[in-house]
């Protein structure tokens, strides 16, 4: 006959055991929301963070946790709004100085300037300049009679009146797109590693105009890349993809179903897929908010920092970012603009980043941001990076271009 003491003791030795896998488990709970938090607001190693998690917890857990942070802290900044403690302001001041043009068009000349669409503000009372372009710098010589660049911003969302959007416009008649691969995104099965650096000849001179952030890492969707000859990331059919011609033409469309985006078109020189199309033929996608339509994620449908990239009916090329966005609210952003067929990029806080480049009078190199809360330096573009990016440098076509071409 076993003692009452040891029964006891058994019991309380199986009560413990029961209790271990419990604690073990909000351990980790909490944990992972430790890391997310920590990932989601400090740089470069909140961002090595994340990225440790997924490897050890999962994408999937990852990405639940990330979700349940970002619409935490979407409720906070909402209550914050109500309560009168958070103020909106423009991304940038009022006051600018535009680069003036050269005072008469050369009679030689039929260009018209690229089309600036002017935008109705969606959020009222409207703040200083919102919806309103303004030039950033003239097109290379001898057509610098025509802006080249401009920026402008845009609240797409009533319900989130402090979600800001934005933009940079370009004439696609006088800049090229380039499309590098990182030197370990997008990663995938062939193990290709991109130079994750802007060549050496278009960081001379004045050619460099702008840099901008790539698509998802290759975990997120195995999406496709091609730069240089170099197949990083076969193509998905039916997936959203920008791509370059031999001629420097772009081309935004659905894989396979445009039918210029095919592996047999010898002319495509370079492409980036990423998700579904955020605007296909100027309709804003109905499935923003479903998760398997872009990537099979839950994060689709927090507010965080998204990005895209749009070509208008007249051909320009746009770049759009913002914070506190859904998919769908940056479609709604991205077609004020004029966007007839657009992408979403990256998202989260730490990879969506634009940059703009100039050289003073002394050769100087000069690096503005887009918005000042955007990571990054932009120079990291110019010495190696581990992800994915597309950059546009300028250019003086020999023959001068049709209006839109």
């Amino acid at each position: 006959m076993t003692p009452p003491i040891c029964v006891a003791s058994k019991r309380k030795s199986k009560s413990r055991k029961k209790r271990v896998p419990l604690w073990f488990a909000m351990c980790s709970i909490v944990a992972i929301l430790v890391v997310v938090f920590v990932s989601q607001g400090n740089g470069s190693g909140g961002a090595w963070l994340a990225d440790t998690l997924r490897a050890v917890a999962g994408p999937t857990i990852t990405a639940r946790a990330e979700s349940w942070y970002l619409n935490f802290m979407n409720t906070a900044s909402q209550v914050q709004y109500q309560m009168g403690n958070k103020k909106v302001s423009a991304p940038w001041s009022g006051a600018q100085v535009t680069p003036s043009p050269s005072p008469t068009r050369p009679a030689w000349s039929t260009l018209s300037p690229m089309t600036l669409t002017s935008m109705t503000p969606l959020v009222s009372p409207a703040l200083t300049g919102e919806g309103t372009w303004t030039t950033l710098d003239q097109a290379p010589r001898p057509y610098n009679y025509l802006p080249l660049d401009a920026k402008a911003y845009i609240r797409p969302d009533p319900s989130h009146p402090y979600a800001i959007v934005t933009m940079l416009q370009f004439d696609s008649r006088f800049t090229s797109l380039h499309i590098v691969g990182g030197t370990a995104e997008p990663g995938g099965p062939r193990g290709m590693r991109g130079p994750g650096v802007i060549p050496v000849t278009d960081q001379q001179g004045h050619a460099l105009l702008a840099t901008f952030n790539g698509g998802f890492k290759y975990r997120d969707g195995h999406y496709g890349l091609m730069s240089g000859g170099t197949v990083y990331v076969p193509p998905v059919s039916g997936v959203a993809t920008i791509a370059i011609t031999k001629e420097g033409k772009l081309i935004l469309g659905a894989w396979g179903v445009d039918p210029q985006l095919n592996s047999q078109n010898a002319d495509l020189v370079a492409w980036r897929q990423n998700a579904a199309l955020l605007i296909d033929k100027g309709v804003i996608n109905s499935l923003t908010q479903d998760g398997a339509a872009w990537g099979g994620t839950v994060l689709n449908s927090a507010y965080t920092w998204r990005s895209a990239i749009g070509i208008t009916a007249g051909g320009t090329f746009i770049y759009a970012a913002g914070n506190a966005l859904t998919a769908e609210t940056l479609g709604v952003a991205m077609k004020s603009a004029g966007v007839v067929m657009g992408m979403q990029t990256d998202i989260n806080p730490f990879w969506v980043r634009a940059f703009l480049y100039n050289r003073d009078r002394n050769g100087q190199l000069q690096v503005n941001k887009l918005h000042s809360e955007m990571q990054g330096t932009g120079y990291e573009y110019l010495n190696g990076t581990a992800r994915d990016f597309f950059y546009l440098t300028r250019f003086a076509p020999t023959i001068p271009p049709a209006n839109g071409k």
